[in-house]
């Protein structure tokens, strides 16, 4: 009998935690719904202890069920902003990403040259302080983003040719 009362008592503290943050933000889950914080992958990732990922390029870009993009090195499953990344659609702003490291266009900003969309930053024609401190920008964009979040690293291969210096990009304003 107990048992019931126990679930009575839970039950009504539920529906007044609903009901107050229904009053107070105009969502059941105090301003939650469309975050990671209520999405089951993201929860799953963190209850198996947020495993890191080694990825490469291929199998990057090869990921179907999920949207992943990588800065620096760092990859981060978009999946939840798919609106914004998927190749498919005609008004996702950032398609190029998706499967990719676009690093170089985060720091000149060179959307109109798939070349530039690479990890490799030699020959960017700008100095260590500026590309530093764009990298770090973008870093913190996406790890503090309630969409997003970390899932792994990317691993590439260091012999490749030095990409094209591009300079007429559109630069994210500071």
């Amino acid at each position: 009998m107990w048992t019931l009362d126990i679930l009575r008592v839970c039950s009504g503290i539920i529906l007044f935690n609903a009901l107050s943050s229904y009053f107070f933000t105009s969502t059941t889950l105090w301003g939650y719904n469309d975050t990671k914080y209520v999405d089951w992958n993201y929860l799953s990732y963190k209850l198996k202890g947020s495993p890191q990922i080694n990825y490469t390029i291929e199998s990057l870009f090869n990921e179907k069920e999920r949207y992943l993009i990588s800065i620096n090195r760092t990859v981060f499953d978009v999946t939840l902003n798919k609106e914004m990344y998927d190749p498919s659609s005609i008004t996702a702003r950032y398609s190029i990403f998706k499967g990719k490291d676009c690093t170089r266009i985060f720091i000149n900003g060179c959307f109109h040259d798939l070349n530039q969309c690479t990890w490799d930053l030699r020959n960017t024609g700008y100095d260590n302080d500026y590309i530093e401190n764009t990298i770090i920008h973008w870093l913190d964009y996406y790890n503090n983003h309630p969409l997003y979040w970390k899932v792994g690293k990317l691993e590439v291969d260091e012999n490749t040719p030095i990409p094209e210096k591009c300079m007429n990009g559109l630069m994210y304003p500071s």
